[in-house]
C-alpha cells in the first residue's frame, strides 16, 4: 500500500478524477527505455496513445521504497539523494504500472485500494520486478470503476461478446468555491466496444459508436486497458467541457 505524507487530494465528493495525462499500448510489456522528456519529468499517468508500453510490476524491496522526484521537482533529480526522495513510498507486494526507465529509476504509477489516492513518480529500477500482468477475461471488464472525479460503468452490451461502456467527469468538483459558483464542468462517455484482450477503445460519433481511427478531428475519443487490479484509461480531451477528462488510473467499487 501507499503511504504519505506529502500532497494532499481533493474530497471526492460523489465521484471524482484525479486529472492526468494516461498510459501507451494496448499489449503486455515490460518498461522500456527511451529519451527522457524535458527534466526527467514523470508525474503523470501512463499515456495509452503514445510513449512506450506499459509493464506491470510488483515491489520486492525490502522497507520502504520512496518515490523519487524528478528535474522539475528538484533539479537534478532521480537520484539517491535524500534531497531527491519523496516522503510517499510505497512497500514490498504493492503491485504497480511501469513505464519508461532512465539510468536506474523507472517511473511506475500505483492506486491504492481505498480513497482516491494515486501517484505516479521515479522508484528505484531494482526495487520493483516486473511480471506478466494478469490475463484479462471477458468478466473482469464488468463493473463500475472509480477516480477523483471520474467514474466509469461497463455492462456486457446488447450483442454477445460486447461491452457497454457509459461514464462520467467533472472538473472542479473538490473545490468549494467553485461548486458554490457553479463553476464545475461537466463531461460524459457512451460506447459499446470489443475487448481485445486487455485493451478497448472507441470514438463516439453523431449517432454511433466508431472505430478510433474512424473517429472525426473533434469527436471524443476513448482509449482502456485492464492492467493488474486497475482500469487505464485515456481520452483525447474532447469529452466534456473545460479541463474534463476522464484520464486516470480506476479502481473497481465492492
Amino acid at each position: 500500500m501507499i503511504h504519505s505524507h506529502s500532497i494532499p487530494r481533493p474530497s471526492r465528493g460523489s465521484r471524482g478524477l484525479v486529472l492526468v495525462a494516461l498510459l501507451a499500448a494496448t499489449g503486455a510489456a515490460e518498461a522500456q527505455d527511451r529519451p527522457s522528456p524535458t527534466k526527467n519529468e514523470c508525474r503523470r499517468t501512463p499515456s495509452l496513445s503514445e510513449g512506450p508500453a506499459l509493464g506491470f510490476g510488483r515491489i520486492v524491496a525490502a522497507g520502504r521504497t520512496a518515490f523519487i522526484k524528478d528535474g522539475l521537482a528538484q533539479n537534478g533529480c532521480p537520484d539517491a539523494s535524500a534531497e531527491c526522495r519523496e516522503r510517499a513510498y510505497l512497500v514490498a507486494g504493492d503491485p504497480v504500472i511501469l513505464g519508461e526507465r532512465r539510468g536506474g529509476y523507472v517511473c511506475a504509477s500505483y492506486r491504492g485500494a481505498k480513497g482516491d489516492l494515486a501517484r505516479t513518480g521515479w522508484i528505484p529500477a531494482d526495487a520493483v520486478t516486473t511480471e506478466p500482468p494478469p490475463p484479462v477475461a471477458p468478466g473482469d471488464w464488468l463493473g463500475t470503476w472509480s477516480q477523483a472525479e471520474g467514474q466509469i460503468r461497463i455492462k456486457p452490451g446488447d450483442k454477445p461478446g460486447t461491452l457497454s461502456v457509459t461514464g462520467d467527469a467533472t472538473w472542479g468538483l473538490g473545490d468549494p468555491e467553485r461548486v458554490k459558483r457553479g463553476g464545475v464542468n461537466m463531461g460524459e462517455i457512451s460506447g459499446t466496444v470489443t475487448a481485445a484482450g486487455d485493451g478497448a477503445s472507441f470514438a463516439m460519433g453523431e449517432k454511433d459508436t466508431l472505430p478510433v481511427t474512424k473517429g472525426g478531428e473533434y469527436d471524443c475519443k476513448v482509449w482502456l486497458r485492464r492492467l493488474g487490479p486497475w482500469l487505464v484509461v485515456e481520452d483525447n480531451l474532447a469529452c466534456g467541457g473545460m479541463n474534463v477528462t476522464f484520464r486516470g488510473v480506476y479502481r473497481r467499487e465492492p
